[in-house]
């Protein structure tokens, strides 16, 4: 195998996604659109705080969730910079085929590879919808589970 090819199976393209508590670090590919910030439907009865509402895009009602109430509990004011990723879900489910993150600013790519991605302490205290703690490129970011937040919001929504 070529050196070049070899490069190109241990890389991955990356999305870090700004958060006011931080980062998140999704696949490239995850992401469908990125769009700017828009007021969610009201939240249903008894939703935790980090679902705020749905949203429609693209003829789909999608979940609007404030990762930021997972990461430090904080309730923080949306600025006009903020944007909201929409995201492919991992379940395949037909009603729910996208969930929207709240974001503080524009995304940036990064390149993923051994060399560029370490395993971080993790909290003491497991944090709900989060897979890992990582530094990518000397950047912490938090890895969604995004399985865990399927699980929850179909509990949630139905």
């Amino acid at each position: 195998m070529s050196d070049q090819v070899k490069q190109a199976v241990m890389e991955v393209r990356g999305v870090l996604l700004p958060l006011q508590a931080g980062q998140l670090l999704l696949p490239n590919t995850s992401i469908s659109e990125v769009v700017g910030y828009r007021q969610p439907d009201s939240r249903p009865q008894n939703a935790p705080e980090w679902l705020l509402g749905n949203m429609s895009w693209r003829q789909f009602q999608v979940p609007l969730i404030n990762f930021d109430l997972l990461l430090d509990k904080r309730q923080r004011e949306i600025g006009h910079r903020a944007r909201i990723a929409i995201c492919n879900s991992i379940s395949g489910l037909a009603q729910r085929p996208y969930i929207a993150i709240l974001l503080r600013t524009i995304p940036r790519l990064a390149k993923v590879t051994e060399a560029t991605i370490a395993p971080m302490d993790e909290p003491d205290e497991p944090l709900p919808m989060i897979a890992r703690h990582v530094s990518i490129n000397g950047q912490e970011a938090w890895i969604p589970d995004l399985d865990a937040l399927e699980t929850e919001l179909s509990r949630i929504l139905g």
